[in-house]
């Protein structure tokens, strides 16, 4: 019986703790989506400098989590969020403005988050 109690609390414990990664990470990628949409907003207005800014705050803050997110995580997608950060600022910091190319970099990145997001959730197809 005593096993049988251990096992129910470690399983209530495993339960508890992927509620809160997937909120912890639902929150996460929800705030650099904001703020990649309104970085978004700002390239659309001719703010690039702004939109370059924000854009890096939203990288600095992905970043900040970065040894939680390589712990739970796959490594091949905090790499593919790097590397969309990284093509996104490039078009945001160049000298020749590209808006299409911007907006299809940010949107590719904001994609990536939610696929994410999407992946850690405790959905039937991501149970089976």
């Amino acid at each position: 019986m005593k096993r049988l109690v251990i096992a129910a609390c470690l399983l209530v414990l495993l339960l508890g703790l992927s509620a809160v990664h997937v909120y912890c990470l639902h929150c996460l990628t929800e705030e650099l989506t904001a703020a990649l949409e309104q970085a978004q907003g700002e390239a659309e207005a001719g703010h690039w400098e702004v939109a370059a800014a924000i854009t890096q705050r939203a990288k600095n803050r992905w970043m900040e989590n970065e040894g939680y997110l390589h712990a739970t995580l796959h490594h091949r997608d905090i790499d593919a969020v790097l590397s969309y950060f990284g093509e996104t600022l490039a078009y945001l910091q160049g000298q020749e403005r590209q808006p299409a190319e911007y907006a299809a970099a940010n949107a590719r990145l904001i994609t990536q988050l939610e696929l994410i997001t999407e992946g850690e959730m405790p959905t039937w197809k991501n149970l089976l």
